[in-house]
């Protein structure tokens, strides 16, 4: 399943729209917490090294529905979406990131990749909507936020195990998250601890289960 997804990938087109949820901000916390939530998660955009059989490969964008049942086409806009950096800006560390959003379940439903074999032969492996969400399934994997929650979904970067793809990480144990927490409070000095909560982006293709210990 996983090599044929690949394959659908390497054909696909796919541009990264302008995001209409933008990044958490003091003001928009303070008014919007209490009927929406906040979902953090890491980043990695730096440039993985012999990678599936290329010599490297970089994850460029990440694309996220909120999931109602409607069927949208691959050119509408997703609900949100993360673009890297400028290349010449990325470094191989994780990023964080933090959004305001309503309450509800997201799908996954795109993700580009830059892929190289030498400096002049460079593509890209994409997965539009059609591929993620299928017959009313995503499944490409969803997480699920509700009002007056912050949310910790994992941490994403690259697997090269079959070939370059997306993949979802995540810190282990409670000291593990407590650690993460600390690291988007520290960048979100406004947040309270006693929302978040670890509930990890969940996928067959592109993550592995994972509870934190009671």
């Amino acid at each position: 399943m996983r090599i044929l997804l690949l394959l659908l990938f390497a054909t696909s087109a796919f541009s990264a729209p302008v995001a209409e949820i933008r990044e958490v901000t003091k003001k928009s916390y303070a008014a919007g917490i209490d009927t929406n939530a906040v979902v953090v998660f890491d980043v990695s955009w730096g440039r993985k090294w012999n990678c599936g059989g290329y010599e490297n490969a970089e994850l460029m964008s990440i694309a996220f529905d909120r999931f109602t049942g409607e069927v949208r086409t691959d050119d509408a806009k997703p609900d949100l979406v993360v673009v890297g950096p400028a290349r010449l800006t990325r470094t191989p560390r994780f990023l964080n990131y933090g959004f305001l959003l309503p309450p509800g379940q997201y799908a996954l439903s795109g993700f580009r990749i830059k892929v190289a074999r030498s400096v002049s032969d460079v593509g890209y492996l994409t997965a539009k909507r059609s591929d993620l969400i299928k017959a009313g399934k995503a499944e490409g994997g969803t997480f699920t936020v509700a009002a007056g929650e912050i949310v910790y979904i994992g941490n994403f970067f690259l697997d090269c195990l079959n070939g370059p793809v997306l993949w979802r990480y995540y810190s282990e144990g409670k000291k593990g998250f407590e650690a993460q927490v600390a690291e988007y409070r520290a960048k979100y000095a406004f947040t309270e601890l006693a929302r978040f909560k670890y509930r990890l982006f969940k996928s067959t293709l592109f993550g592995t289960d994972y509870e934190l210990p009671e």
